[in-house]
C-alpha cells in the first residue's frame, strides 16, 4: 500500500466530510438498508482512506447479530482506483477484533462491486429475484380463520421483532431497532393477531406511483393457513384504494414456500436478479 494511504475509523466529527465524499463518489455500493450511510458512522468498523490531500474510499459493515455483518457501504472517488482502495480497507477489516470469526455478506448490486467481491473470494451461495405484481386481483375462496388482520402500531414492535427472529434465517433477520425503522418508513403496515399472539406481519413502502412489499413474516406454527395471502389480499386492496397498482416484492430464488405464494397472487419474475455473497473472516 501507498506510504502516503491513511485508515482509520470514522468519528462523528467527520460527518460533513463524509456527506460530501458520498455526493462526489464515482462509484457507490449501498446495501439495500432502512438506516443511512451516515448513520452508521458510530458503528466499528467504518472505515476511510486517505491519501495526503483528502478522503479516497469509505468501507463500513458493523456487525448486526453475533458473527453476521453485512457491507452497508464502499465508495471510492475515482473508477480506475476500485481494486487499490477497495483491497487495503478489506485487508484492514479483517484485522479488528470484532470481526473476528464473522461471516460477510453483500449483495451485488452493481457488476463493479460483484467483480471486487468475487476477486477477494466471496462465495456467491444465492440470489436475489425481483417480481412485479401483474395488477390482476387474485380471486380468494372464503376462509374460516379465527385471527384477525389490523394495522400495525407501534407498541407491537418488540412482538414483530420477536417473530421476525422466529421466521428468517439469521442472516435475513432484522434486529429490534430495524423493525422499528422498517415501521416508520413504511406506507402500509399490519399484523395477524390470534388470541392476543402476532402470529404474521407485513411492511410495505411506496412512493406517489408504485409499492415495495419490503417484509412480510408468519410464525412457522402458523404457516399453510392462508395468513401470507390474506396480509398481501388486504395491502393489494389499499394500494389499490389509493390509485396504485405497481407493487414489487424480492425474495432468495431458493426460497420455493415464497416464489410459489407471490406468484400465486399474481406476481411475474422480472428477470432481475442479485447475487448474495458471503466470507468467512
Amino acid at each position: 500500500m501507498n506510504s502516503s494511504i491513511t485508515i482509520r475509523q470514522a468519528q462523528k466529527s467527520d460527518t460533513s466530510s463524509i456527506a460530501d465524499f458520498l455526493s462526489r463518489a464515482a462509484c457507490t455500493h449501498r446495501h439495500l438498508d432502512w438506516q443511512g450511510v451516515l448513520d452508521w458512522i458510530p458503528f466499528t468498523p467504518f472505515l476511510m482512506m486517505y491519501d495526503e490531500y483528502r478522503l479516497q474510499a469509505i468501507l463500513t459493515c458493523p456487525p448486526d447479530h453475533q458473527n453476521i455483518a453485512w457491507i452497508r457501504c464502499f465508495a471510492c472517488e475515482k473508477k480506475y482506483d476500485l481494486a487499490l482502495t477497495w483491497e487495503p480497507l478489506f485487508n484492514a477489516i479483517q484485522t479488528l477484533p470484532n470481526m473476528a470469526g464473522t461471516t460477510l455478506y453483500s449483495v451485488g448490486l452493481n457488476d463493479w462491486f460483484a467483480g471486487l467481491l468475487e476477486g477477494s473470494r466471496f462465495v456467491n451461495f444465492q440470489n436475489i429475484v425481483v417480481l412485479q405484481w401483474n395488477e390482476k386481483m387474485p380471486v380468494f375462496k372464503p376462509v374460516d380463520q379465527p385471527w384477525i388482520i389490523r394495522p400495525m402500531e407501534e407498541v407491537d414492535l418488540d412482538k414483530v421483532a420477536v417473530l421476525d427472529q422466529s421466521a428468517f434465517e439469521p442472516i435475513w433477520v432484522n434486529p429490534p431497532d430495524k423493525v422499528k425503522l422498517a415501521y416508520a418508513q413504511a406506507e402500509h403496515a399490519s399484523v395477524v393477531e390470534l388470541d392476543d399472539r402476532i402470529v404474521g406481519y407485513e411492511m410495505t413502502t411506496a412512493n406517489h406511483i408504485s409499492a415495495h412489499l419490503a417484509r412480510i413474516a408468519i410464525h412457522p406454527a402458523f404457516q399453510n393457513q392462508h395468513i401470507g395471502s390474506s396480509l398481501i389480499a388486504d395491502m393489494f386492496e389499499y394500494f389499490i384504494h389509493k390509485g396504485i397498482s405497481q407493487i414489487s416484492v424480492n425474495t432468495q430464488s431458493t426460497n420455493m414456500a415464497s416464489l410459489a405464494l407471490y406468484q400465486r397472487l399474481g406476481f411475474i419474475l422480472t428477470g432481475e436478479t442479485f447475487p448474495v455473497f458471503q466470507y468467512q473472516i
